[in-house]
């Protein structure tokens, strides 16, 4: 190892003084063994890697959807699953697509958007590609009008229709996701109640109930 060491020094003192020949420097030996030994010393610095062990800043994990939004869970397969961690492999849970949930938290794991979600199986991180979040009736705009074919969407599998607006009696059920053509629109208490006919017959439902984007 010492004699490799000897070799390589003494490779570069002649590669010094060559370069200083080419240049019109000429160097005593004894400079070109001081500049040997300089380019001997150079320090290394370290550099912080890149990535930040899957961690982003807030700028990138800004998006569309937000805490408190609420979606529906899409994908190939019946069940999504839900994962202890964004962008881990853990499994905790599954549930069943077209379930809404509510958004809790935002991420982004090497540049893929990760949700925690709060579905009715308990809390865990989706990723990005199974939520949809759609536009929901009276939240900007003036929403769908008589004529218009919406969507039924809700936490449960089945969506109460109304006797009247505001009202508490339920005069049918009809199952979520179904497509549905809205007949009349009116606001009772500053909340928005459309009238639907839907397969099961005529009712009343919130405007929380419909979304015009198919699930």
């Amino acid at each position: 190892m010492k004699s490799r060491t000897t070799i390589l020094f003494l490779l570069g003192v002649l590669l010094l003084a060559t370069l200083a020949c080419q240049t019109g420097e000429v160097l005593t030996p004894a400079e070109a063994t001081a500049r040997a030994k300089e380019a001997r010393s150079v320090r290394l610095v370290n550099t912080p890697a890149l990535g930040g062990g899957g961690q982003s800043s807030s700028q990138e994990t800004e998006a569309e959807v937000k805490p408190g939004d609420t979606g529906v869970l899409v994908g190939r397969g019946y069940m999504i699953s839900l994962y202890q961690e964004a962008g881990a492999t853990r499994i905790i849970a599954q549930q069943e697509r077209g379930v809404e949930v509510t958004v809790k938290d935002v991420t982004q794991v090497d540049g893929e958007t990760w949700y925690l979600i709060d579905a009715p199986t308990g809390l865990g991180w989706i990723k990005a590609e199974n939520l949809e979040v759609p536009k929901k009736a009276g939240a900007g705009g003036e929403g769908p009008q008589p004529g218009d074919t919406v969507y039924l969407v809700a936490r449960s599998y089945m969506i109460s229709l109304y006797q009247e607006a505001g009202a508490n009696r339920i005069i049918a059920q009809q199952e979520r996701g179904t497509a549905v053509t809205i007949v009349d629109v009116t606001e009772v208490d500053g909340e928005k109640w459309y009238l639907i006919d839907a397969p099961t017959g005529l009712g009343w439902v919130k405007g929380e109930n419909i979304t015009t984007e198919k699930p």
